[in-house]
């Protein structure tokens, strides 16, 4: 099943969807030995149907050059890693706990400092208007 996937997504990374029996197996095995993380990508799409026939279903042609995913397949690949609520990674929530107890302030405190603000706005009002024309 995931193979299926492995090749959909093969496919699709091509400009032309076609590939060559050949290639598709070389670009399969490259990146299945590139680490862990494609390896658990593809299982991840390939949870999210119970069955697949990509040539049964239209979505992969064969013929004597090679391999090509069809319009049909694009959309379904497309559908399939289409994000989610249940496909996005978690999103860490920080708690109490996690936060060391010297960058904790208490909510709503305000700090003020020194009285420089209200007498300016005290100088502002006081003072005469300004003549344009003399400016």
């Amino acid at each position: 099943m995931s193979l299926q996937v492995a090749i959909l997504k093969v496919l699709a990374s091509h400009d032309s969807g076609r590939a060559t029996l050949a290639s598709l197996k070389r670009d399969i095995a490259v990146l299945s030995a590139s680490g862990a993380e494609w390896s658990a990508r593809i299982k991840r799409l390939a949870a999210r149907v119970a069955a697949i026939d990509i040539f049964g279903c239209g979505y992969v042609l064969r013929d004597a050059e090679g391999w090509q995913i069809t319009a049909a397949g694009r959309e379904f690949l497309d559908a399939l890693e289409a994000v989610t609520q249940d496909n996005q990674p978690p999103v860490p929530v920080r708690r109490s706990a996690d936060v060391p107890e010297a960058s904790v302030r208490p909510e709503g405190a305000l700090i003020v400092i020194g009285h420089r603000f209200k007498s300016r706005i005290g100088r502002h009002r006081e003072a005469a208007p300004r003549n344009p024309r003399a400016i």
